[in-house]
This record gives C-alpha cells, structure tokens and sequence, in this order.
C-alpha cells in the first residue's frame, strides 16, 4: 500500500474554506474553494459509483494520528489498501482529500470536473447552483 497523488488536473485546494458537500447514497458531489489562481471561484467534483464515503472532522494537527500520511489541502490516492481490494472487480479507487477542519474520504469507481464556478461566494450557495442545475436535466432528483 501506497499513498500517490491522482492522475486527474483538478485545481489545487484552497486553504481557507472547508468544502460544501452532498451525498445521496450513489454519488458525493463535493464544492470547494481552489487555491488562489487566475480563475478563482469554486469547483463542483462529482464521484461517481460511491461505494464508501466518509467526512470526518479532523483538524490538520488531528491527522498526524491518521492510518494514512496525506497533507493538509491535498488529493491523495490510497493504491493497493484494504479499501479497494475488497471491491476489486469494479476497479475502485480510494481518495483522501484534506481541508482545514474536514477529512474526506471516498471509495468510487469514477470522478469528475461537473461545475466550476468563477464568481467568488460560499461553498454551499455553489453547490446547490450545482444542483438544481442538474436536477434541471434530469441527472439527480431531490
């Protein structure tokens, strides 16, 4: 088991917000600030297929205790875990994203950019944007 950065080009994470994020069961959609940069704004990261998740408030002194060596402010990918091995026939992946005050961690098969917002303004008014945008074309239903 090791930990590695992801493949993907998402937008570093900023350092001041914590993430707004909604689960329903099949997909965790999470909106957080990026780091400062050109754009700005918030960015709307589906996963798609969960098949774990988990938010835990662990502060970024708290995770020096933690089973996994990750930064604060990072994506990291778990490869070769207990997580995955048990769901190896769906080819899941293993994340761990860290925030200030929040740990996520998310066992899924697939993930992506589904919205990048470029006005500034808080997590939770973005995702619900989000949201109702895709409730809208019939891709999720609240």
């Amino acid at each position: 088991m090791h930990i590695s950065t992801p493949q993907e080009p998402f937008p570093e994470i900023g350092r001041v917000q914590n993430p707004a994020v909604f689960y329903d069961g099949q997909d965790a959609l999470v909106c957080y600030e990026p780091s400062a940069g050109p754009k700005g704004g918030n960015v709307v990261l589906r996963f798609a297929r969960v098949l774990d998740f988990r938010m835990t408030p662990v502060s970024i002194d708290g995770r020096r205790d933690s089973r996994y060596p990750v930064n604060p402010g990072t994506f990291s990918e778990v490869i070769g875990g207990a997580e995955t091995a048990r769901w190896h026939r769906f080819k899941a992946r293993h994340w761990i994203i860290t925030f200030n005050d929040v740990t996520i961690e998310v066992v899924f098969r697939t993930v992506e950019i589904i919205d990048r917002h470029l006005e500034e303004g808080p997590q939770d008014g973005a995702l619900l944007n989000t949201l109702n945008g895709l409730r809208g074309r019939g891709i999720i239903a609240l």
